[in-house]
């Protein structure tokens, strides 16, 4: 009953605290991936670490990018 409320009166976030809801989609995707992929499960940690700098250097530079073109056309 209390979940379905949320559906009829959804919290309001502001914008800027939407792009922190990369972090825990990031590291769910890493987490999940790397343990199907890894071939032995001592190196997961190290592998899963790699990965979230991986996503969030590669995010970091799409975003930036994607500012810049934004910013030069308009």
């Amino acid at each position: 009953m209390i979940l379905a409320a949320l559906f009829f009166n959804p919290v309001s976030i502001p914008s800027w605290l939407c792009l922190w809801l990369i972090v825990p989609l990031c590291v769910a995707v890493a987490v999940v991936y790397k343990t199907v992929r890894v071939r032995h499960l001592s190196q997961l940690p190290l592998q899963i670490l790699l990965l979230l700098v991986y996503m969030f250097v590669g995010l970091t530079a799409l975003g930036a990018g994607l500012w810049g073109m934004w910013e030069w056309l308009h």
